[in-house]
């Protein structure tokens, strides 16, 4: 060892000749101050540092070198990911580890032996790594033996923090936390390991919240990394504009190893089937694999082993499933399909490349699609805008979207979850008992207590809670219906998936059951549907064309204001004055295209101005003086735009706006009718904002035709429901 040998001489005798054989020569700085910060202090620890940067042994060097020297007769460690195949991969590096200090290591997950599960049962010790779905089902089902397995937990070891916060999944985790501290009488240390945070603060925050433990940060500081980032971009809907876009695809994937990362399962399967037909036709090799949430584990399992073990050419195609830090080998280049989700997930996939060359590598395609009666200067191309501006976000600002904190959030969903889940596993308790122990979770430690007895009163009408003759509260007869399944471990919305099947082959699953003879993609190859039975929830499947059939229907992310008002800036210039900046890494086409939309910008007089609809807002006049025939451009984001849609489909709105055709073009643009000539329409819609910001948004809301996203919004109250939506989707004033 070099400059760290004083740290390095702390850790156990097997972790430092662990290291020897792995010849490194030296600790990384992370490392290093993470071995300190574990032995000496006694605060929660926030690791931050880039993909592939030493997180992992930076964490559990000095936890297992604590772990061994204390031997608690419980679990020491609970690691929790957020995946599965993240959580295999982890155990695969640290199991020789804890081998060598003679600790045990097990898994718990749904993929993961029942042998393990009842070994640790019978003998707790060591580490255990477990889902956040999976440690509920431990709470709920196995509530007697939750003292004897955490009784002396050290450290709870929680993997990409950023996937967790801001999200109920995340909000579940801190529910979890909590009841094994009360139930165990623990006090375990918190570390939290990421690679993509924007605010470090908030995180620690997150942490944090619930104990009585500050969190500390430990990070790489600021470094330096060169990128190499291309954009490129192609337009048109027929079949040669198509084929030239997956040529050029083809070009930049060819003998190398790459993973492209689309926005959809669908554009995974489609991109594969393309890419698979343009190799053909070249003569070129299979080297195409295929990783998302619904096909096979094994399938999965194979396209990982293949990735980390095999250096030869090969592409893959995935959704965020590759995103985490799966240990997925080197990789020549990341290619992107379409803009990322958001400006942490174009992060995050930069992070997956570079690891031999410290020079990460990512490829930009965009392929815009042409309405059918437009031509090419009638619309803006959205998809390239909103692709440079992520990047310009994190290259200049270092921006990354903040997540939202706990307590402005109104979780009524999760709150009923939690209280099933509480009653089922601990039994009958008083309404005030239950209240104390529930609302004291630290998520839900803000809901006032009368939304909390009106939530309760709605539960028991639809008989999940009963009152005993004593008054106490127990599961009802529903209640036990819904958490006797295991898909109530999970806070995400319940969907159907049937099982496809080759033969006796199983190729993955689907969220939708075809028609028979349809043609469906999966596994990066096309299908036609013999048989579709709903009862076993299996499709039939032989070999075929692919049809027109979409299974999955892509998903998008909420969209920062902050984002669509750089894209603003990119099209308009700051301010509305013109925009003359250029980007280096746009190709040639993608550079034309852009200064194509600033022209017509220009042209139709977009910029920014107040215009009756928040600030930056633009407008752009279609009609005529007398009759409003307008585009309403909001620069907004998605609750912005959301709270907007609000205000123009209230009926009562609508006659005050003389509305007669409102069509949503997308998330950055409006097309609206009216009688009303746009300036009048302008000083009417002001109008009608500054009554909605004096008074909520709640006039506009009509219950029933709020979308019950959330997996408990079939049981909330009207009142709580539109509570929860207006915290979580809209914003109070715009």
């Amino acid at each position: 060892m070099g400059s760290n040998d004083g740290n390095y001489g702390r850790l156990s005798s097997f972790i430092r000749e662990y290291i020897y054989e792995k010849k490194w020569d030296d600790l990384r700085d992370i490392q290093d101050d993470c071995i300190a910060a574990v032995l000496d202090r006694d605060e929660h620890i926030l690791i931050a540092a880039g993909t592939a940067s030493g997180k992992t042994e930076a964490a559990f060097f000095p936890v297992i070198s604590a772990l061994a020297e204390k031997k608690p007769p419980t679990v020491g460690v609970l690691y929790i990911g957020p995946l599965k195949a993240l959580i295999n991969d982890q155990g695969e590096r640290l199991r020789p580890l804890a081998a060598l200090g003679g600790i045990p290591l097990r898994l718990w997950h749904g993929d993961a032996p029942d042998n393990q599960k009842k070994k640790l049962l019978a003998e707790p010790a060591g580490i255990l790594q477990i889902t956040p779905e999976s440690l509920e089902a431990l709470l709920l089902r196995r509530p007697e033996k939750i003292r004897a397995l955490f009784a002396e937990l050290l450290f709870v070891i929680i993997d990409e923090v950023h996937a967790f916060m801001g999200s109920s999944r995340g909000s579940q985790i801190l529910c979890q936390l909590s009841r094994i501290e009360a139930e165990a009488g623990c006090r375990p240390r918190r570390i939290g390991l990421s690679a993509t945070l924007g605010d470090y603060r908030e995180a620690m925050d997150w942490l944090s919240l619930g104990t009585d433990r500050r969190t500390i940060l430990i990070n790489e500081g600021k470094t330096k990394r060169r990128l190499s980032i291309a954009l490129d971009y192609f337009w048109g809907t027929d079949r040669s504009a198509e084929q030239h876009y997956y040529e050029a695809l083809y070009r930049q994937c060819r003998n190398l190893r790459c993973i492209i990362f689309t926005n959809s399962r669908l554009e995974a399967e489609e991109t594969i089937a393309a890419l698979r037909e343009v190799s053909a036709k070249y003569r070129g090799e299979d080297q195409y694999h295929i990783h998302h949430g619904s096909i096979s584990a094994a399938l999965r399992a194979e396209t990982e082993k293949a990735l980390r073990e095999s250096t030869l050419p090969m592409t893959t195609a995935a959704t965020a499933t590759l995103e985490l830090g799966i240990d997925i080998g080197s990789l020549d280049r990341i290619i992107q399909i379409g803009p990322p989700l958001s400006v942490a997930g174009f992060v995050q996939r930069l992070g997956r490349s570079g690891r031999r060359t410290g020079k990460p590598e990512i490829y930009f395609t965009c392929l815009e699609d042409a309405p059918a009666t437009a031509s090419l200067r009638e619309t803006f191309p959205w998809a390239l805008l909103k692709t440079i501006a992520i990047i310009d976000l994190y290259l200049k600002d270092k921006w990354i979207e903040p997540a939202y904190n706990v307590a402005d959030t109104l979780p009524y969903s999760l709150l009923c979850h939690q209280s099933l889940s509480i009653l089922f596993s601990l039994g009958e308790h008083s309404p005030v008992d239950l209240a104390r122990r529930v609302l004291g979770l630290p998520v839900f430690s803000h809901i006032p207590l009368e939304d909390y007895r009106e939530l309760l009163t709605a539960l028991a009408g639809y008989r999940l809670i009963e009152k005993t003759e004593e008054g106490g509260l127990i599961i009802g007869l529903e209640g036990e219906r819904l958490t006797a399944h295991y898909s109530f471990y999970s806070t995400f919305a319940d969907s159907s998936e049937y099982r496809v099947l080759q033969g006796d082959r199983e190729l993955g699953k689907v969220n939708f059951l075809p028609p028979l003879g349809s043609g469906i993609i999966l596994g990066g190859r096309c299908w036609r549907v013999e048989k579709a039975d709903p009862g076993s929830r299996e499709i039939r499947v032989v070999p075929g064309e692919a049809g027109s059939l979409r299974v999955w229907k892509g998903g998008g992310a909420e969209l920062h204001p902050r984002i669509v008002q750089r894209m603003r800036e990119i099209l308009c210039g700051p301010g509305g004055m013109g925009a003359a900046e250029t980007y280096a890494y746009l190709s040639p086409a993608a550079a034309s295209r852009l200064e194509e939309a600033r022209s017509r910008a220009a042209e139709w007089g977009i910029n920014a101005d107040e215009g009756g609809c928040g600030q930056g807002a633009s407008w752009l006049e279609r009609g005529g003086n007398t009759e409003g025939s307008f585009t309403l451009y909001p620069w907004m984001g998605s609750k912005g735009m959301r709270t907007l849609l609000l205000v123009l489909q209230n009926e009562e709105c609508r006659k005050s706006l003389c509305i007669n055709s409102l069509y949503r073009e997308n998330d950055f643009a409006l097309h609206i009718g009216s009688s009303l000539a746009m300036p009048l329409f302008q000083d009417e819609l002001k109008k009608i904002l500054a009554g909605l910001r004096a008074q909520g948004p709640e006039s506009l809301l009509n219950p029933s035709q709020i979308p019950l996203t959330d997996k408990f919004d079939q049981y909330l109250p009207a009142k709580l429901l539109v509570k929860q939506y207006i915290a979580s989707m809209a914003l109070p004033a715009i």
